[in-house]
């Protein structure tokens, strides 16, 4: 074929596509697609919304889990940890078919052991028709991040609750919506707080998300607000400590710190916290949790040795005050609280999302067999 007829249908197609395309618009088999602009995004200040899980009113800065007055009466490290966001939440309504997050971290914290998503990151949650449904996570790039969380819904109120990182600090958290839509903050449930006192498996150590730290996960089965006061390597059942939660008038006290102890210590200083709460508190429920089985007790007898006197230690202290008529004191042991075949753990100690799941469940039966029997707000 020679050169000019293949020039001629080349033509051809060229003048089509000219012609179809003009306008800022394609044409193609009678079908017009044009580009949409997305709504514009409102941005609302979570603390106009109200955030929950932060025990303290009076916070030397916004988000924290210590008031300004511990700062010089507990340790420097538990002073640190305090200003991290665990359990920290938002719940609130909105007609927004979209949610977005802004927020911004204090130090852009890493973990070696734990996804970022659970580090530094936020968690949404919406309630459906049975109970709280996950709905994304935000993942952290940096200090400063945005995140759409969710698009496409349908039209409708929802109800979500967001949580904020567990092991980073947070300076600012914003939520944004479609323009024209409508939010608004939910009022806070009827019954007082859970308070959870423990180590890093209490602040959430190795969560994937913020929303599957073992307090967050009871709050959301029991539709409880949960304080979560957990430090990592320093929940050591401090007198300092001990004598701030008796400013907090919850519906529990959960103390979950042997994981942090040493055996010698779990004797006085339960009896000096459970007797200092009670002075201050005495009708509100306390709880007393045994150290997990570690997945590697079986196979390393120094842990297990270990694992095993400090239990040994804390049941002497809750027969021993049993016995001076303590009352509303209750006690966990370890048995069925995680599995011990190591599948829901990062590092035979600290738990994945699958070892929180199973320590959540057994400590929710726990709570509601409480509740019947203390019958307290």
């Amino acid at each position: 074929m020679k050169q000019s007829n293949l020039l001629v249908p080349l033509m051809g197609v060229l003048l089509l596509i000219y012609f179809a395309v003009e306008g800022g618009q394609v044409t193609h088999a009678n079908v017009v697609t044009k580009t949409v602009a997305p709504a514009a995004t409102e941005w609302h200040d979570a603390q106009e919304l109200g955030v929950r899980g932060l025990g303290w009113p009076e916070l030397e800065k916004t988000y924290t889990r210590l008031p300004a007055k511990a700062k010089g009466q507990v340790t420097d490290e538990v002073w640190k940890l305090g200003q991290h966001s665990a359990g920290a939440h938002v719940q609130f309504t909105s007609t927004s078919k979209s949610i977005k997050v802004r927020w911004s971290v204090r130090g852009n914290n890493t973990l070696n052991h734990m996804a970022a998503t659970g580090v530094k990151g936020v968690d949404l949650y919406a309630r459906g028709p049975k109970g709280w449904q996950w709905v994304g996570a935000g993942k952290p790039t940096g200090k400063k991040n945005e995140a759409e969380i969710v698009a496409n819904m349908a039209a409708g109120q929802r109800e979500f609750l967001l949580y904020l990182p567990l092991y980073d600090g947070v300076d600012s958290v914003a939520i944004g919506i479609e323009s024209g839509a409508s939010i608004s903050g939910v009022a806070k449930p009827a019954r007082k707080p859970i308070v959870i006192y423990g180590t890093s498996i209490t602040q959430g150590a190795c969560a994937s998300r913020a929303g599957m730290a073992y307090p967050a996960i009871i709050g959301r089965q029991l539709n409880r607000e949960t304080i979560n006061l957990g430090f990592s390597g320093n929940g050591k059942m401090d007198q300092e400590m001990a004598t701030l939660l008796t400013d907090l008038d919850p519906s529990l006290y959960v103390l979950d710190c042997l994981p942090n102890m040493k055996p010698e210590e779990v004797l006085p200083r339960t009896l000096e916290v459970v007797l200092l709460l009670r002075a201050s508190r005495p009708d509100t429920p306390i709880l007393l949790l045994e150290n997990i089985n570690y997945a590697h007790t079986w196979i390393d007898l120094h842990v297990s040795d270990l694992v095993q006197k400090k239990n040994h230690n804390l049941r002497q202290a809750y027969a021993q005050l049993k016995a001076q008529g303590v009352k509303q004191l209750y006690y966990r042991n370890n048995k069925g609280l995680v599995n011990t075949d190591g599948e829901g753990t990062v590092d035979g100690v600290h738990l994945t999302d699958l070892g929180f799941s199973q320590l959540a469940g057994a400590l929710v039966k726990d709570i509601k067999t409480i509740d019947k029997k203390s019958r307290l707000p």
